[in-house]
Parts: C-alpha cells; sequence; structure tokens
C-alpha cells in the first residue's frame, strides 16, 4: 500500500459522491479518493481497474445494490468495506447482513446530509478509513469462483414506506450470502447476534446468544453480567451526562451514561434478574482518544470512563476488567454463559478481557 490510502466511493447520489470527493482528501490529506461509482456493478469495475485499499459504499443502489456489490468485491477481490447508508439506522438487520457478507464497518448518513451532520459523519467517517486501511495488508488475495453478476443475480433493495408516519424498514434480505473467506468467526458462527447502534441497549438469557457492537471510539461498551451467567447485557454509550440534551435521554437511554446504566439494569430485570444490584459484574471497553476530539480538548473518553465507573461503584456492582483509552478502534462481543468480553481493532489480533 502506498503513503497514502487510496479510497473508491460507492454511491448512487451524485450530490454525496461530490460530498464526499471534495471534502474526505480535504479533511485528510493522507487519504487519496481514486474513483467512484455509480452502483455495484460499476463499483466491481473499479475495484480492478483502480485497486484501492478501503471502499466506502451505498446500500440502496440501483442495477446492484450493496449487499451483492460487498458479496461479489469478496470473492473477487477482498478488501476492507465500509458501509454509509441510512439503511443502518433505519434497518439493522441489513446491516448485520453487510457485515456477515464482509463489511468491515458501517456509518449512517447524517439526515439530508445537513451542514453540521455533515460535518461530524465526515470526522467519524475518515478515522473509519484510516483504521479499515490499517488491515489492507493482511487480506489474502485469493482467486474468485464467483459467477459473473446478471440483473436478475442481485437481491432487491425497496425503499422503505412510511406507515402511521413512522418509517418501515426493508424486509431481510433471505440469509444465503456467503461470509468472506479471510473472515473468523464464519458465516454460521456469526448468525444469532444482536448488534447495537450508538446509544442502544441489549439485553439476553438466550443460551449462546451474542451481543456486539462495533468501532468504538470515545464511546464506551458497558457489559454487565449476572452472577450465574445466565443474562447479560450491553449499552453502548456515548456521552457522560444527559443534562444538556434530558429529550434525546428520554427516547435513547443508552447514549448518556447517567441513563445507560440504570436503563440497563432495568431491562435485565425485565428478563427476569430478581437478585440484588450489587451481584452483578462489570466489564467495560472502549473511551479511547479519537481524531475528532482534537488534541483531546473534550476528554469525551476519559469522562465518558469516570462516569461509568462512578455510577458502577455507587450501585456496588464491582469492576473486574476494563479496556480503555488509548487511540483503539474496539469491536466488542459478550455472549450469554461467558463472562468473557471479545475485542477485535484492525490495530491488534483480537484479545480477550
Amino acid at each position: 500500500m502506498s503513503d497514502k490510502v487510496r479510497l473508491l466511493l460507492v454511491d448512487d447520489s451524485a450530490l454525496v459522491r461530490d460530498l464526499l470527493f471534495r471534502s474526505i482528501s480535504a479533511f485528510d490529506s493522507s487519504i487519496e479518493v481514486v474513483g467512484v461509482a455509480v452502483n455495484g456493478r460499476d463499483g466491481l469495475e473499479k475495484l480492478a481497474a483502480l485497486k484501492p485499499d478501503v471502499v466506502v459504499t451505498d446500500m440502496d443502489m440501483p442495477v446492484m445494490n450493496g449487499l451483492e456489490f460487498i458479496r461479489q468485491a469478496m470473492m473477487q477481490r477482498p478488501l476492507p468495506i465500509i458501509v454509509l447508508s441510512s439503511w443502518t439506522q433505519n434497518d439493522k438487520s441489513i446491516t448485520l447482513q453487510a457485515l456477515e457478507t464482509g463489511a468491515v464497518d458501517y456509518i449512517s448518513k447524517p439526515s439530508a446530509l445537513n451542514p453540521q451532520g455533515f460535518d461530524e459523519t465526515l470526522r467519524q467517517l475518515v478515522m473509519k478509513i484510516k483504521s479499515a486501511a490499517r488491515i489492507t495488508s493482511a487480506i489474502p488475495r485469493k482467486t474468485s469462483t464467483a459467477q459473473p453478476f446478471t440483473n436478475a443475480s442481485a437481491p432487491s433493495v425497496p425503499t422503505p414506506k412510511s406507515v402511521a408516519g413512522q418509517s418501515q424498514g426493508m424486509p431481510a434480505v433471505p440469509r444465503t450470502v456467503t461470509a468472506a473467506p479471510f473472515q473468523t468467526p464464519n458465516y454460521e458462527e456469526r448468525i444469532g447476534q444482536m448488534i447495537l447502534g450508538v446509544g442502544e441497549i441489549g439485553v439476553s438469557n438466550e443460551s449462546g446468544k451474542r451481543i456486539k457492537t462495533f468501532a468504538l471510539g470515545s464511546c464506551v461498551a458497558l457489559n454487565l453480567f449476572s452472577e450465574t451467567l445466565e443474562m447479560v447485557g450491553m449499552a453502548h454509550i456515548a456521552l457522560a451526562t444527559s443534562t444538556t440534551s434530558p429529550e434525546k435521554a428520554r427516547l435513547l437511554p443508552g447514549y448518556f451514561a447517567d441513563t445507560a446504566v440504570p436503563a440497563l439494569i432495568s431491562q435485565l430485570r425485565g428478563i427476569g434478574y430478581r437478585k440484588p444490584t450489587s451481584q452483578l459484574v462489570a466489564k467495560i471497553a472502549g473511551g479511547a482518544q479519537t481524531s475528532a476530539d482534537a488534541n483531546n480538548y473534550f476528554k469525551i473518553g476519559e469522562k465518558n470512563i469516570a462516569a461509568v465507573k462512578a455510577l458502577l461503584s455507587s450501585l456496588g456492582i464491582t469492576l473486574l476488567a476494563e479496556d480503555i483509552g488509548e487511540s483503539l478502534s474496539r469491536t466488542v462481543c459478550i455472549q450469554v454463559g461467558s463472562k468473557a468480553v471479545q475485542l477485535s481493532s484492525p490495530e491488534r489480533v483480537p484479545w480477550v478481557i
């Protein structure tokens, strides 16, 4: 790989392509946008011609959608692919399928690409691109046995329909996708997971069920375990205190540490936890210093860690282990029946706390 990260953009929106093409390299000169593609089929052709290090792709595109593009790219020329799509919020099943098919990360498009939302998305996207680029050299180049593309081969990605003023997510594409050959665990091992976005909470008492969240930066994953491990829970916490946005805390309590901790405990009780709160145990991960927090001025990661620890201590919950700080982008996974917290990052081999 050259000194610059070679990036390919795949999106059917001319506005999005133009914004990203002009903005990414201007924001970080270590990234070079070497090409753009208008749909998945065009993207496959550009992959062969341009040989990028990282791809950023939309999901809802004509001719060939994002899922089919990722699937064929993984067979043609495996490389890190980041999903940039509104579907990451509208339908988590599509995001999970993209990750199962071979994508390494995802990020949601800002609503209507408003200036403030776009600036924040750009900062996060640049960080994810640079993290993804670190694994390019580790991906083996295997001979493809993929069948040639035909229009009929691409699963459709329908437009969401409005129902009583709410967005209805697309129906799940049948789970017949093939995992990328270099990925572990394989597809069979990855199904049955609960994927959490920023500010979301997940709990389970289903034996073997996994709860997972991707690409933690300054956010903190709080993981709680019952004494007998028959139930586990995770919260993806973005900020320390809800005082600046009580309405958001009401709608998404997992977003703030001061509301996430009691909400996570409440959800565990909702699935059957009956013992004292003090008998729960915790492990935390994340709280990194990211490029979005210039010179660590706001110390978002540090504040998140401190807030979570203070709340656990006040509730008498023992913190068994932590993996915090540094500048790592962490993916975190826990499983019912185990107290292990599985961690991975583009910068390191997987590890456990």
